[in-house]
C-alpha cells in the first residue's frame, strides 16, 4: 500500500513536502480527503481482489449457482407440475448460497483490514504522510464494499441469468409438452422475476452493514477473534425477530426483557434483508420491494455511519 500511496508524489500532493525536513505540512494536501480516500480504496480493492481465499469463494459459489441447473433433472421436479418448484428451488438454493458467500468474503477480507496494515508495518508509512486517520478508516470501509459489491455483483449477474434461463426453459418445455398449463400456473412460473435484483441488492446491504461491524472490530481486535465476532453478530442478527419477541414478552422479568432490547438494539437486525420467503412465494411479496429496499437501505446506512463513527474514535485514540 505504501507503493500506492507514493506512487504520484504522496498520493498527488507534489514533491514539498519530500523536499519539507520537518514533514508533510497542511498546503502538501493537494486534492484534499477524496483522494486520499479514494486513494486507499483503490489499494484495498487491489489487494482484496489478489487474496486467493477471496477468489477461491467466489469462483466456487459461481460455480454452484451455475450447477443448480441440473436440479430439475437430479431431484425429479421436471414434470409440469414441477416446473414452479423447480425454479423456487433453484432460487432458494442461490440466495443462500450468496448468502454464505457474501458472510465469508465480507468477514475474510474485513477481520483483516487493519491488523494487516500493523503487521507489515506499511500503516507507519501511511499516516506519516499528510494522511489523516479518519480518511484512513473510510479509505479502507470503502475498498471493502467496493470490493463486495464487485463480487455480489457478480454473483448476482450469474444468478439471475440462471433463474431466468432456467424459468425460460420451464416455460417452453410445459408450452411444448402441454397445451393445458393455466394461465395462473404460467404467471407463478415467469421468465424474469424483477424482484430478484431487489433481493440481490438486499443481501449486499446486509453485509456492507457487517462488513462495517468487522471493520471497526478490527481496530481493536485480533483477526482470529473477530472472525468469530463476526459470526457471532451474524447470527444474533439474523435472528432479529425472535431478540424482539422476547423483549416485549409479557410473562419474562423485566431484566430479560432490558437485556434481549438492548441486543435488539444493539446488534444489527440483519433479518430485515432476509426477503428469501418474499421472493420464493409470490402471494406473499412485500407490497413494494422497492420501497421496502429503500427503507431497509436507510437503516443500513445509519448503522453503517454509527460503526464507521465509533472505528475512527477508537482508531484515533490507539496507538501505532
Amino acid at each position: 500500500m505504501a507503493g500506492c500511496l507514493s506512487r504520484k508524489g504522496n498520493l498527488g500532493f507534489g514533491s514539498s513536502a519530500a523536499s519539507n525536513p520537518r514533514g508533510p505540512v497542511r498546503g502538501d494536501r493537494k486534492g484534499g480527503a477524496k483522494v486520499i480516500i479514494w486513494s486507499i480504496a483503490k489499494t484495498t480493492v487491489g489487494d482484496a481482489l489478489r487474496k486467493k481465499v477471496l477468489q477461491i469463494f467466489l469462483v466456487v459459489a459461481i460455480g454452484l449457482i451455475i450447477i443448480s441447473l441440473s436440479f430439475s433433472q437430479t431431484l425429479s421436479f421436471s414434470t409440469r407440475e414441477g416446473s414452479a418448484t423447480d425454479i423456487m428451488l433453484v432460487k432458494s438454493f442461490g440466495l443462500g448460497l450468496m448468502a454464505v458467500a457474501g458472510w465469508l468474503i465480507s468477514v475474510v477480507m474485513g477481520v483483516s483490514l487493519i491488523p494487516q496494515e500493523i503487521e507489515r508495518r506499511t500503516i507507519y508509512t501511511i499516516l506519516s504522510k499528510p494522511v489523516k486517520r479518519y480518511e484512513f478508516i473510510i479509505g479502507k470501509y470503502l475498498g471493502a464494499i467496493l470490493t463486495l459489491a464487485i463480487n455480489v455483483g457478480l454473483m448476482g449477474i450469474v444468478f439471475i441469468a440462471v433463474t431466468v434461463f432456467k424459468a425460460w426453459g420451464a416455460e417452453t418445455g410445459t408450452a411444448t409438452t402441454s397445451a393445458g398449463i393455466t394461465e395462473a400456473g404460467m404467471q407463478k412460473i415467469g421468465v424474469f422475476d424483477p424482484n430478484t435484483i431487489w433481493g440481490v441488492v438486499m443481501i449486499y446491504l446486509q453485509f456492507m452493514v457487517l462488513s462495517a461491524v468487522v471493520l471497526f472490530f478490527s481496530v481493536f481486535l485480533t483477526p482470529t477473534v473477530n472472525f468469530f465476532m463476526g459470526l457471532g453478530v451474524y447470527i444474533i442478527g439474523i435472528m432479529g425477530s425472535m431478540t424482539q419477541s422476547l423483549a416485549s414478552a409479557e410473562k419474562a422479568n423485566a431484566f430479560v426483557k432490558m437485556f434481549y432490547k438492548v441486543v435488539h438494539i444493539v446488534v444489527p437486525n440483519f433479518d430485515k434483508f432476509q426477503v428469501t420467503n418474499q421472493l420464493l412465494h409470490p402471494e406473499t411479496h412485500i407490497t413494494s420491494m422497492a420501497k421496502y429496499t429503500a427503507q431497509v437501505g436507510l437503516y443500513a446506512l445509519l448503522y453503517t455511519l454509527v460503526m464507521m463513527t465509533l472505528a475512527v474514535i477508537f482508531f484515533e485514540r490507539k496507538e501505532v
